[in-house]
């Protein structure tokens, strides 16, 4: 997945999640920005056991809560990371091993890939989606061709190869209040061919500032129609 930005708007931080399935294998995966699995022995499994292996690319960290509670493995590169939790104490090497040559990781400054090995077959990869969120906007990045069900059944504006829609949130009265007449009481969806994008922008005091200025609705629409996104398998 490929993302674009509109020039100006404020820096993302962004999270992803996947699954792979195939026989006898299911595994989710989440995507993080490197160093967030810094906070697991601080904050998640605080006393518990951690260990690193290095690989060509990355790191490969284990770790186990103090209880054994609960686990995770993480690969670690140097701009991008990914971790699958094991809901119970970390499993015995082999199981491990296991997974390690079920899947592919490699890292970049562009972007890090994770997918089946090639030599496993069987093996699908589902239930992608990307978040992310900064000052100015939140959003959620999905699969045209799996999530179309989710787009509105009215035609929506064109925009380029886009189609547009816009959705009233399920606020309460007084923020709808509030909102009212502002572009912030919306959900936008922009949708490709190849993905679906959507939508809200944070009503913090900077944004509320705007909201009932020409102003606010002009970024709205510039940040609408400025972020696209292509999804490739």
């Amino acid at each position: 997945m490929a993302l674009t930005l509109p020039p100006g708007i404020a820096p993302l931080t962004w999270h992803a999640y996947t699954r792979l399935g195939g026989p006898s294998f299911l595994r989710a995966f989440d995507f993080a920005q490197a160093g967030q699995h810094r906070v697991i022995p601080k904050k998640i499994f605080p006393g518990g056991r951690a260990e690193t292996f290095r690989r060509q690319g990355f790191d490969l960290v284990v770790y186990e809560a103090a209880d054994r509670s609960d686990s995770c493995l993480v690969w670690a590169g140097p701009y991008n990371e990914a971790t699958t939790w094991f809901g119970g104490p970390l499993p015995r090497r082999g199981y491990l091993n296991r997974v390690l040559s079920s899947v592919v990781f490699a890292d970049a400054p562009e972007g890090a890939t994770l997918g089946a090995a090639s030599a496993l077959r069987g093996l699908q990869q589902f239930g992608t989606f990307v978040y992310a969120a900064g000052e100015e906007v939140m959003l959620t990045v999905k699969d045209a061709r799996t999530a179309r069900e989710q787009v509105p059944s009215w035609q929506g504006a064109g925009q380029g190869e886009a189609e547009v829609w816009k959705e009233k949130l399920a606020l309460d009265p007084e923020q709808a209040d509030a909102l009212s007449g502002t572009p912030y009481e919306w959900r936008y969806i922009v949708a490709t061919s190849t993905a679906i994008v959507e939508m809200t922008f944070p009503r913090n005091p900077a944004t509320l500032a705007l909201a009932r200025d020409a102003g606010g609705h002009r970024r709205v629409d510039a940040v609408v129609a400025g972020i696209r996104a292509t999804w490739t398998v």
